[in-house]
């Protein structure tokens, strides 16, 4: 009766190659579908922009009035002041959580 040589060392590298390969192409899709959806999230070509100025008020308390200069409505929930002075460094300045 004549044996059959079989070879079976080389089954396992060649699996997972094959494995590495198909993980890197699922991963290299799933990046286009994000980075394609990423870029298409802004379309229209407009851009929020919110333009504030600052100024010491009147008194010597060191208050300061903020404007907003130009820009849609803001709600209080989504602002946040970050304040230094002469460089020093910033501080955040809690707002109210009254939306009033």
């Amino acid at each position: 009766m004549k044996k059959e040589m079989r070879n079976d060392e080389a089954v396992s590298p060649v699996i997972a190659t094959i494995l590495m390969v198909a993980i890197t192409v699922v991963l290299a899709g799933v990046l286009y579908v994000w980075a394609a959806n990423l870029a298409e999230s802004n379309t229209d070509g407009s851009l929020e922009l919110y333009v504030f100025s600052g100024q010491d008020a009147p008194g010597s308390d060191g208050a300061v009035i903020m404007t907003m200069d130009s820009g849609s409505d803001l709600g209080w929930a989504s602002i946040t002041i970050k304040a230094s002075v002469d460089g020093a460094a910033s501080s955040t300045v809690p707002m109210c959580d009254d939306t009033t």
